[in-house]
């Protein structure tokens, strides 16, 4: 952490009279506060003047009027910030304050729900009971103009109530179809107009990314061959290859994928998931096996892929999720890896259909030994640090966090499979420890919620 920080604790003082503050002599020197220029405090994008007094207080303690507190729309309970003072435009920079946007849902005791991220909510809110700062969730429903209503966790429950604009929005919306609302989109607009980012703003295009990842000479290397479907290309990759796979551009958690398998003159293809899972259909040529194909994707927007000889693990389809974030310096770094290997049968290996995860390095030992195991961990982690540099370097919007699938073919060579703005927050071993791509993620909002 910066050591320009410091925690900072306010205290809310019905008498002080209205843009009136209280702070100690020792803060006030610390800082180095010019009582001859006018002081102002920020939070979350509100920007204050105010009158500063010097009382006997704890030197990290700041006492504020009641029309300060409704000013900044911050909760009435005792809260602690991290603080930065900037001498050159005389303003006291109080944080963060982190908004999650997300599905909410209500059980008929009025209690919320966050799908697939509680867990996550709850270690970011225990961080952040630590170090400073707020953190709320809401919903697209939930902004207006001027506030925003969210749920804070106070006295071991979750609390509505109204809160200001924030420093950063955590955009983990699950829907893409409310992900690509116009409503979205124009609240996006807004956020850039109140110079709020957004990260992880929109989900990738599986062909775009990889266009984007093809341009890159040594990325190059580990991509599978990579089309748009049409007639031509499931005829050219079925002369081609022995072990195809076709997946929808936009799709998620390993549904609507269909992998195509050629034995002789005999093409048989497999669903994912689906009425059609598990189903397997012959066709004689590529022909039938188009027909087929174009009553399934009913003219949506699929590629087609090389399919790859992955190691399998105990006969089992197996492949990697490396998480990667952005730190204090904005560089992508690995915080995690784990083996996801798939059900008997399944050639998947998303949780959403089944599959089962466990310690990366124990799978490579397994597979591979202990001294190339290590090293093919270390070449994981490069390759999905430079997969994310290169997508966010050439993407729109703010990226902070990523999931990049790889596999790892029978002669350890290094595959990607694809990208993902949006990762899986329940892949990581179940621990009382808050895991290490929770901190990650605070240390980036951290990061993008003070001027530096």
């Amino acid at each position: 952490m910066n050591n320009r920080f410091l925690q900072i604790s306010i205290k809310e003082d019905s008498k002080l009279p209205e843009t009136t503050i209280h702070i100690s002599p020792s803060l006030h020197h610390y800082w180095g506060i010019n009582q001859q220029k006018p002081l102002f405090i920020c939070i979350g994008i509100t920007i204050v003047p105010v009158k500063v007094q010097m009382l006997s207080l704890k030197k990290q303690e700041i006492s504020i009027s009641l029309d300060l507190i409704e000013q900044f729309k911050i909760p009435k309970q005792n809260i602690s910030f991290l603080g930065q003072f900037f001498a050159e435009t005389q303003t006291i920079f109080l944080g963060p304050i982190i908004a999650i946007l997300t599905e909410i849902k209500e059980d008929h005791h009025n209690t919320p729900h966050f799908p697939s991220i509680h867990q996550l909510c709850e270690e970011l809110i225990e961080e952040v009971s630590i170090i400073g700062g707020l953190l709320y969730i809401c919903s697209l429903r939930d902004f207006s103009d001027d506030a925003i209503s969210g749920y804070i966790y106070f006295e071991n429950k979750w609390k509505k109530t109204i809160l200001p604009y924030p420093n950063v929005i955590y955009n983990r919306l699950h829907s893409r179809k409310l992900d690509g609302s116009a409503y979205f989109q124009e609240l996006k607009k807004s956020l850039v107009e109140k110079s709020i980012p957004i990260f992880n703003s929109n989900f990738f295009s599986k062909y775009d990314t990889h266009l984007i990842l093809k341009e890159d000479a040594d990325i190059q290397k580990h991509l599978p061959e990579t089309k748009n479907l049409s007639k031509e290309t499931v005829k050219a990759m079925g002369i081609k290859y022995t072990s195809i796979y076709i997946k929808p551009i936009h799709g998620s958690q390993g549904r609507g994928i269909l992998h195509i398998s050629k034995t002789d003159s005999t093409y048989t293809i497999i669903s994912s998931s689906g009425k059609q899972k598990g189903k397997k259909h012959n066709f004689l040529s590529t022909e039938e096996l188009w027909k087929w194909i174009n009553r399934f994707t009913k003219n949506k927007s699929y590629l087609i892929q090389q399919g790859i000889d992955f190691q399998p693990f105990q006969q089992r389809s197996l492949d990697f999720r490396v998480l990667c974030h952005k730190n204090y310096q904005y560089q992508w770094k690995a915080t995690s890896v784990v083996a996801r290997a798939a059900p008997k049968d399944a050639f998947v290996s998303n949780l959403a259909q089944g599959a089962d995860i466990m310690q990366a390095k124990a799978a490579l030992t397994e597979l591979f030994g202990q001294e190339k195991a290590h090293a093919l961990l270390l070449n994981l982690k490069q390759l999905a640090q430079e997969v994310a540099a290169v997508i966010s370097e050439n993407t729109e919007g703010c990226l902070g966090e990523m999931g990049i699938d790889i596999g790892v073919d029978t002669l350890g060579k290094l595959w990607i499979i694809e990208a993902n703005s949006k990762p899986s927050k329940n892949l990581d071993e179940r621990t009382d420890k808050t895991r290490p791509s929770t901190r990650a993620l605070l240390e980036y909002f951290i990061r993008l919620s003070f001027p530096y």
